[in-house]
């Protein structure tokens, strides 16, 4: 979300309560899944009796999902830190939690699919369908980021011109938001992108929440049979 909405507008509103629309919703995404991802974890923790998996007992794909899944904690507890205590938008030392923020996310993300195809393969009821539904979620994560990467490079390559389509919105925009304060948090990208390219990143956003709203339901219900 930080990455491809920066740029990200809906109609004419950039701001929500003094901050970027974007970064409220990276904010409120990031609370919802770290939240989740640390319930999670404890009610591993009370079902498993606060034992760990033993390596000779359950097997190595087991004990290879505890120690991702424990990653995955461990980079959710550390964003959550990462929130609370960032340094100001013009500190010099700025780049450390950026960087920091943005590999932490990069490496809990990543490791999520192949932590939860490990657990799905040792299912005995319903295997083929958990792995079907994994795979169509990791594919479609594939597609949206081609898609956004395909649109990030085409900004970079001409950003003149995507400037020049959008110098007029933005003085529009900039009308309507004159007694809006500057959001030096969020640190929105005002003159970078099109109206076209917007439009698809708000489709993309769009189809992407049904789609990941029926995968999760349809995950959750078939683990739990």
């Amino acid at each position: 979300m930080a990455r491809y909405g920066r740029s990200l507008r809906f109609g004419t509103r950039r701001q929500l309560l003094g901050k970027a629309v974007w970064f409220q919703i990276h904010r409120f995404l990031l609370s919802i899944s770290s939240l989740l991802i640390l319930l999670g974890f404890f009610l591993i923790l009370v079902r498993a009796g606060g034992q760990w998996v033993n390596l000779q007992i359950h097997g190595p794909r087991l004990f290879a999902h505890s120690i991702l899944g424990s990653i995955i904690v461990c980079c959710a507890m550390i964003q959550i830190w990462l929130a609370l205590y960032r340094c100001n938008p013009r500190s010099r030392f700025r780049f450390i939690f950026d960087w920091s923020h943005r590999i932490t996310g990069l490496l809990a993300f990543s490791l999520s699919i192949p932590t939860i195809f490990l657990i799905i393969c040792l299912m005995p009821n319903y295997r083929t369908v958990l792995i079907v539904i994994v795979s169509l979620w990791a594919a479609w994560i594939i597609i949206v980021v081609i898609i956004c990467e395909k649109i990030e490079c085409k900004k970079r390559v001409s950003p003149l011109s995507m400037s020049n389509d959008v110098r007029q919105d933005d003085r529009n925009q900039n009308n309507i938001n004159t007694n809006a304060l500057p959001d030096t948090e969020a640190a929105t990208q005002t003159n970078v992108g099109s109206q076209y390219h917007n439009q698809i990143k708000l489709l993309l956003l769009i189809i992407h929440i049904p789609i990941s709203i029926t995968l999760s339901v349809l995950l959750i219900v078939y683990i739990s049979k």
